[in-house]
């Protein structure tokens, strides 16, 4: 085989035979359009995925990170100290100890040698572990007979010791410093000391404890020693046997209940400093998705589980391990930090959402059409009467608005400032004529003496709804007398109306003041909840709007989804046998119950024009015709949006429009094709033509199309919506074409023969033999199949006085140059005889200017 041969050739030393690349790759390389620099695509940059590579970095996550490093460094030492031994001393074991035995001296038998005496007999008898002297009792009993017996072979040591062995928190002992190297480190270790931090010592009530006279006496017997270490202390004298553990002298009893404790292993340590970092870690994500999810109250309500959980674990921890005792103040300041953190980031992120959508309620309050509460008086009543004004003919409309609690009017008008000064009747009670009849009824009537001008009547209308006057609205003048003794009804209808618009803004201001007393004054959340409600309302409406209009519409979203529907649209639609869906209770279209797709595939058209893509690639739309069930044309366009410097669809919108048919024409007549009267043959910049023309091929195909960097003013002559027109088609049509990646490039530029175009294309050309090529050249109105939009784009340069040049690019692509005459634009002033104003500024003349 020739693996193992070669194998066996390296290991002698020859070199392997070299290996060729296989014949794809050669061909791949060989065959492959090499394409010129200048036009080459750069390869696209990965900047999105380095941009929210460290997206979830957010300020609230942060906080939570420096909460626990705040817990593992433990800044607040002294704190942790007091907490690691308050934690120790409230885990105190009660059971009683077998371990060590207090035995308390009183100061007389300190004196009298006692201790010094019977001490070592004692611990010897009773087989104790031995004795540790407490300061001040081990100055008289650790000398003398004591001292030397305790050296004895065999007999139990009795050690002082010494106080800076103690380790101390809050006054209590709470375990033992390391020992130093020394002549009692021995003696010490036989007792059972060592070096512990923190001990889970026994309760003061649990460590038996005998008066030294006693047991000299044998009031005690010594049996009580055996296995037990006697911790000897000054105490009281002749005190009860119950009280001699509490006559003794601190720190006996802390020695004696740590030195028990230490025995029955009770010795701790601090834990790992990842222990409470873990626990911010996991406590900070609980309350941020609590935040985030729930509200503040039970982000408040996790924090608390979270410290009572601390607390909880601690204490468990801390009676099974012994490397348990965390730092409890450092990690409940790293909570805190976390906790604070995640709290005021969000509460800022809600703060500047509020505010950002408090300025958008502000800006879309011109485009409100709802929310006539919310309207200030001094806007809300002129608009009130100029509606009246359109309702009823008049010459002078005034509406007078009737506060609540009161009988007298207050007067507003659009055109005098206010009207009260328009009125003769000073008192204004709506109880006396001519605001009520002379039996104080409130009804329609003419008056002629209610205005200043004496000449001038009025029509007074009372505004009444469900039996409550809310204002009046009086029209002035002959016109308004004429029309109401023509139509009295008219009156009345614009009254009811404007009874409720009034009735509709009263009860709302009313109900937004009650709520707004209830909750403490107004806020930006309230305003945001009530322009919230607004924009809901003015939604409604445009709901209604288009299921009311008369005519067929239709709105599809973003997905092409149909959401509304009028009527008359869907009428067609069932006519057409297209299943149209129930409304929902919010008045539109569950999305995906009817397409857009659906919408166009019921014409009649070919499916190369009723195709969605024919939609997206035109900021005009469509327009098809459809015969039945009566002659209508369908108009449907995209809804686009500008953001970042591009367009996208946020929509669609469908018209259905009714024609009529026109009268037929004789079979002898045929219309003459005339070029449109809205395309003139003038002058204008080429650069700006290219420019849309290449962004709508872009959106049409998704591919990319290059343009060039636009070189000079490019002022053109010729007709610039056919141009643009054939020029959009015929790059739609090459970028379709292209080669994945390699898109048309376009250039503008002015040369001395004219403004330039120039188009340079890999695959349009591609396979096309030369004579086909020159054949578009000399007959563009009938190109062959593939070349009907290069044909359409010469025969409209040619209709603008300029000329076309293909050239091919050693059978990769083509380029093509079209050359249009140069305009010279002149900016003047013509000034006309006789004073009359002067001609408009800035206009472009074409060739050269006339005699002056």
């Amino acid at each position: 085989m020739i693996r193992p041969r070669c194998d066996a050739q390296a290991a002698r030393g020859v070199p392997r035979p070299p290996r060729w690349p296989r014949p794809s790759a050669i061909m791949a390389k060989t065959y492959r359009p090499r394409i010129p620099k200048p036009f080459r695509i750069p390869r696209p940059m990965a900047a999105q995925a380095e941009a929210t590579r460290f997206g979830w970095l957010t300020p609230d996550v942060l906080s939570i990170v420096a909460g626990a490093l705040i817990a593992a460094v433990a800044p607040l030492d002294r704190l942790d100290y007091v907490a690691r031994g308050l934690t120790a001393s409230a885990l105190a074991d009660a059971a009683p100890s077998a371990q060590v035995l207090l035995v308390t001296a009183s100061p007389e038998a300190l004196r009298e040698g006692l201790c010094e005496r019977s001490l070592p007999g004692l611990l010897e008898r009773g087989r104790a572990r031995g004795a540790l002297l407490i300061p001040p009792a081990d100055a008289f009993c650790g000398g003398g007979a004591a001292a030397s017996r305790a050296g004895a072979a065999g007999a139990a040591p009795i050690v002082r010791m010494p106080p800076e062995l103690l380790r101390l928190s809050a006054g209590d002992v709470v375990g033992f410093f390391p020992l130093a190297a020394g002549e009692r480190a021995p003696e010490l270790g036989a007792l059972g000391v060592s070096a512990a931090p923190w001990v889970l010592k026994k309760a003061p009530q649990s460590v038996p404890a005998v008066s030294l006279r006693d047991l000299a006496d044998g009031q005690v017997p010594a049996s009580a020693l055996e296995g037990r270490i006697a911790v000897v202390a000054a105490g009281a004298g002749g005190v009860a046997p119950q009280a001699v553990a509490t006559s003794a002298l601190p720190p006996a009893r802390g020695v004696a209940a740590v030195l028990g404790g230490l025995l029955d292993g009770g010795r701790r340590a601090s834990a790992p400093a990842w222990v409470p970092a873990l626990f911010v870690l996991l406590a900070g994500g609980l309350v941020r998705s609590a935040r985030r999810r729930y509200g503040s109250l039970v982000a408040t309500a996790a924090l608390f589980l979270c410290v009572f959980a601390l607390a909880a674990g601690q204490g468990v921890l801390a009676a099974r391990a012994e490397a348990s005792l965390i730092a409890l103040p450092s990690a409940l300041f790293g909570l805190a930090v976390a906790f604070t953190g995640v709290m005021i980031v969000r509460g800022l992120v809600v703060q500047r959402s509020v505010d950002r959508a408090a300025e958008l309620i502000q800006r879309a309050a011109l485009f409100r059409m709802q929310g006539v509460h919310t309207l200030p008086d001094e806007e809300f009543w002129p608009r009130v009467a100029r509606l009246a004004e359109q309702a009823h003919p008049a010459d002078l409309v005034l509406v007078a608005e009737l506060p609540a609690g009161s009988w007298h009017l207050r007067f507003w008008n659009d055109r005098q400032g206010g009207g009260e000064s328009l009125v003769a009747e000073l008192r204004r009670d709506v109880r006396r004529p001519p605001y009520s009849s002379e039996q104080g009824v409130p009804a329609i009537r003419l008056s002629r003496r209610f205005l200043a001008k004496q000449d001038m009547p009025a029509v007074v209308v009372p505004l009444i709804a469900f039996g409550e006057i809310e204002g009046y609205v009086f029209f002035c003048g002959p016109v308004a007398e004429s029309t109401f003794s023509r139509e009295p009804e008219r009156a009345e209808h614009v009254g009811r109306e404007l009874a409720l618009l009034l009735r509709r803004k009263r009860l709302a201001r009313t109900a937004q003041a009650g709520a707004g007393e209830a909750r403490g004054g107004g806020s930006p959340e309230d305003d945001l909840v009530e322009g919230a409600r607004v924009a809901l309302d003015d939604l409604q409406l445009f709901g209604s709007m288009l299921r009311s209009a008369p005519v067929g519409l239709l709105y599809a979203d973003a997905f092409g989804d149909v959401r509304f529907v009028a009527p008359e649209f869907a009428k067609w639609l069932r006519a057409r046998d297209v299943t149209v869906p129930a409304e929902s209770a919010s008045a539109a279209l569950p999305p995906g119950s009817l397409t857009l797709g659906d919408v166009l595939g019921a014409t009649s058209a070919s499916d190369a024009a009723v195709s969605l893509s024919s939609v997206m690639a035109s900021d005009d739309g469509i327009e098809l015709s459809v015969s039945a069930p009566e002659p209508a044309v369908l108009s449907v366009r995209p809804l686009r949006r500008e953001s970042d410097g591009s367009s996208w669809i946020a929509g669609y919108v469908a018209a259905l429009i009714p024609v009529q048919q026109a009268a037929p024409v004789s079979d002898n007549v045929r219309p003459l094709a005339v070029r449109d009267a809205a395309d003139p043959l003038c002058a204008f910049q080429l650069g700006d033509v290219v420019a849309d023309a290449v962004a709508s091929a872009a959106r049409a195909t998704g591919r990319a199309v290059r343009l060039e960097p636009i070189r000079g003013a490019t002022h053109a002559l010729g007709h610039r919506g056919e141009l643009g027109q054939v020029l959009e088609a015929f790059l739609t049509d090459v970028a379709g074409r292209g080669l994945p990646g390699h898109g048309p490039v376009v250039s503008v530029r002015e040369a001395p023969q004219g403004v330039q175009l120039s188009i340079l294309d890999v695959g349009f050309g591609l396979g096309l033999p030369e004579s086909a090529l020159q054949r578009v050249l000399t007959a563009p109105g009938s190109a062959p199949a593939g070349l009907e939009p290069l044909g359409r784009l010469i025969v409209a340069v040619e209709d603008s006085h300029g000329h076309a040049e293909l050239k091919t690019n050693d059978g990769w692509g083509i380029t093509l140059t079209v050359t249009l005459l140069r305009a010279h634009p002149r900016a003047f002033v013509s000034a006309n005889e006789g004073g009359k104003p002067a001609a408009q500024q800035n206009v472009i003349a074409i060739g050269r200017a006339g005699p002056k």
